[in-house]
Formats: structure tokens, C-alpha cells, sequence
């Protein structure tokens, strides 16, 4: 079951790519620095973490116990608890003041989202409703950040981060936040269906082996008789 779900995910992955690397190329030179390293890290958490968790699931020769409630909300609020905090002001300026903070912003998003889309892809067989859950909470407070960005009535940042480069533009904020809110329901949203698909084939299949092994020992009985 778990090979089945990570290879239909392989066709979202392809989508995600195929629309982040247009969006990227048709608007390259609209895009502020906001905006590129917008791109950045969303193709490290929405297309390169899960992409990495698949194929190191499939490389697991042995099957493994899905992971627990508790660890599937602490990959959720941490992932969630970084993005947040590396999107406010001050993390703004940390990571877009030099090279060593945009790279060190990129590693612990790219980690945590690669730990979280881990223990959504564990979650197996009766626990899919887990992941699904997650899927759908995590691509809800990421949409939340986006409308954020792209409604917001003036720029929302450069006023606490003395240490920034440039300023951000009000169009390259609202640009960044149409980017982010374009691709996260892309790929959390049809994710979740995934594996909403997959929790009813479970479900079905429980239930044709339950009715199978009800009438089998119905059947050695009239046959004894």
C-alpha cells in the first residue's frame, strides 16, 4: 500500500515541477529578490523534500511501524513554526542579509519539510487519515501566509531589518505571496487527495477480506455437513 500511494504521487510531483519551472521561467523578469527566493524554497518544500522522502522510503527494504500521532504533529508545528518565523521581519533580514542566512533559512526549511512529508508518506493503512489530516493543515496555514502577502496594503517588510540588502517592493510582495498560494494548494491539496483515494481502497479492501473470511468458515460447515 505504501509503494502504491508514493507511486501515484510521482505524477503530482511532475505537475509541481512542471507549473513551479513555468511560473519561474514566464515571470523571470517581473520577479523581485522577494520573489526568487520565494521560488527557492518552495521548490525545496513542496517538490524537492517529498520527492527526497519517496525515494528514501523506497529504498527501505523492510517494512516500518507508521509513525505516531505526537511525531506527526511535531513535524507539523515545527515545519510550520520555522516558516513563520523565517517569513517575519527580522527573519527577512537575517536571510536575505547574506549568503550564510539565506542558505542556513533554505537547510531548515528544506529539513523540516522533509521530515514532515516522511511521516505523511508512513502513514499507512488505516492511519492514512493522519497524513491526510496533516496535508490539509499545513497547506491551510501556508495558504493563510500567502493571502497575507498578496492582500497586504503596503510592504510588510524592510522597517525592522536595517541589514537588508534592498528594499522590498510592494508588487514583488504581493507577486511572492501569488506564487506561494498558486503551488501549495497544487501540492498539499493533491496530496491529500491521494491519499484519500488510497484510505478508501484500505477501508474496501478490509471489507472484502472480512466478508471473505465470514463466509468461509459458513462454507467448511455445510460442507462437514
Amino acid at each position: 500500500m505504501q509503494a502504491n500511494v508514493l507511486k501515484s504521487y510521482a505524477f503530482m510531483e511532475l505537475t509541481a515541477l512542471a507549473i513551479l519551472a513555468l511560473l519561474a521561467f514566464c515571470y523571470a523578469e517581473i520577479a523581485g529578490i522577494f520573489s526568487r527566493h520565494m521560488i527557492i524554497h518552495i521548490a525545496l518544500m513542496t517538490v524537492a523534500a517529498p520527492a527526497l522522502a519517496s525515494l528514501l522510503l523506497k529504498r527501505r527494504h523492510s517494512s516500518t511501524q507508521p509513525s505516531s500521532v505526537s511525531t506527526l504533529f511535531a513535524a507539523i508545528a515545527i515545519q510550520t513554526t520555522l516558516l513563520f518565523a523565517w517569513h517575519s521581519p527580522p527573519g527577512i533580514g537575517l536571510a536575505m542579509g547574506g549568503h550564510a542566512g539565506a542558505l542556513f533559512m533554505q537547510a531548515t526549511l528544506l529539513l523540516s519539510a522533509l521530515w514532515f512529508w516522511l511521516t505523511v508518506f508512513n502513514q499507512t493503512g488505516k492511519h492514512l487519515w493522519r497524513g491526510v489530516f496533516a496535508l490539509l493543515l499545513t497547506g491551510k496555514l501556508f495558504c493563510l501566509m500567502a493571502i497575507l502577502l498578496v492582500f497586504a496594503p503596503r510592504v510588510l517588510y524592510g522597517m525592522s531589518a536595517a541589514n537588508m540588502p534592498m528594499t522590498i517592493e510592494l508588487a514583488d510582495q504581493q507577486f511572492a505571496g501569488l506564487l506561494m498560494v498558486t503551488v501549495c494548494p497544487l501540492t498539499y491539496v493533491l496530496a491529500a487527495v491521494v491519499l484519500i483515494c488510497r484510505w478508501f481502497q484500505t477501508l474496501c479492501d478490509s471489507q472484502s477480506d472480512a466478508a471473505l473470511s465470514a463466509a468461509c468458515p459458513e462454507s467448511s460447515s455445510c460442507q462437514n455437513r
